[in-house]
């Protein structure tokens, strides 16, 4: 643990940690609560955060943070693997839904028809389809086909790096010169799962297809764990085959839900699960971190 010593064995970590904490950034208050997660504790804030907590905990305390409308984070880190869970309630408005900045063009001209036609300035050299089909987007400085200026967002339609359709500009006055084309992102609204129902119905989406396998092994590895510590009262021991093998076992049951298992990954996870690594915690602690700032 990053922030504790030799002369801190013994103590309460919360408490120790604070210390800790509190010294990294002054404009921020860090408070240590020893005391059980009651209803009313939690109650007090925006979002909540459990790490190494019991899937029971877990549950119960997610259960409650989605009817009150409070953030529910879950993040924790065994041996070499990492989980993260995010339920920002059922409704969550992201005002900038795309990184970087929207993005705009010169107009070189606007055709009168239906559909009109808006074609921006460019070269061959830089050709490049800066708007996607279906993006809003407003006029500004459009002189001649003015009535373009004062427009709520219009979706577009691209011909090619230099061309968009923008709907019927047959009745407005002929395009002279100069003007802007803007994208604009709208806010969108997302609902999440509580975590009992994400558990119930997993939906596990990966970027590579061949990495499904593995994902969905080490999802049932998590809940597998859960229940051997309910069972065993502790985590497998390093390196102990025959915990390793219950891990599996437990793993198969849930393999209904959860598709085939890799084996060896599920194996190799609970012989190693008992291990706490530093730049895991970094990194699944720094994500999670993010994902408060959301």
């Amino acid at each position: 643990q990053f922030l504790l010593g030799e002369s801190d064995v013994g103590q309460n970590r919360a408490e120790a940690s604070q210390r800790a904490l509190a010294e990294l950034n002054p404009r921020v208050a860090v408070a240590a609560h020893t005391g059980e997660l009651s209803e009313a504790f939690l109650a007090s804030f925006q979002v909540v955060v459990l790490t190494e907590s019991p899937l029971e905990e877990q549950l119960c305390v997610g259960d409650f943070c989605h009817a009150q409308g409070i953030c529910f984070i879950v993040a924790d880190t065994k041996g070499l693997a990492g989980q993260l869970f995010c339920d920002f309630g059922e409704r969550f408005i992201v005002d900038d839904p795309a990184e970087g900045d929207p993005e705009r063009a010169a107009v070189q001209h606007i055709s009168q028809g239906n559909p009109g036609v808006v074609t921006c300035m460019g070269t061959e050299e830089n050709r490049t389809n800066l708007f996607c089909d279906g993006d809003l987007v407003t006029f500004s400085g459009v002189e001649g086909m003015t009535e373009l200026n004062d427009q709520d967002p219009i979706p577009v339609r691209v011909l090619d790096g230099f061309r968009l359709e923008i709907g019927d500009t047959s009745s407005f006055s002929p395009y002279r010169r100069g003007g802007l084309v803007s994208q604009v992102r709208l806010p969108e609204v997302h609902s999440y799962e509580p975590l009992r129902q994400a558990l119930e119905e997993p939906k596990i989406q990966v970027a590579n297809p061949e990495e499904l396998p593995r994902s969905r092994s080490l999802h049932a590895a998590f809940r597998a764990l859960h229940a051997f510590r309910r069972e065993q009262g502790h985590l497998p021991r390093p390196r102990a085959p025959a915990d390793a093998e219950r891990v599996l076992e437990l793993a198969r049951s849930l393999g209904a839900m959860h598709g085939p298992l890799d084996e060896d990954v599920v194996r190799a996870f609970a012989s190693v699960s008992a291990g706490d690594l530093c730049p895991m915690a970094a990194v699944v602690g720094a994500v999670a971190a993010q994902e408060v700032l959301k």
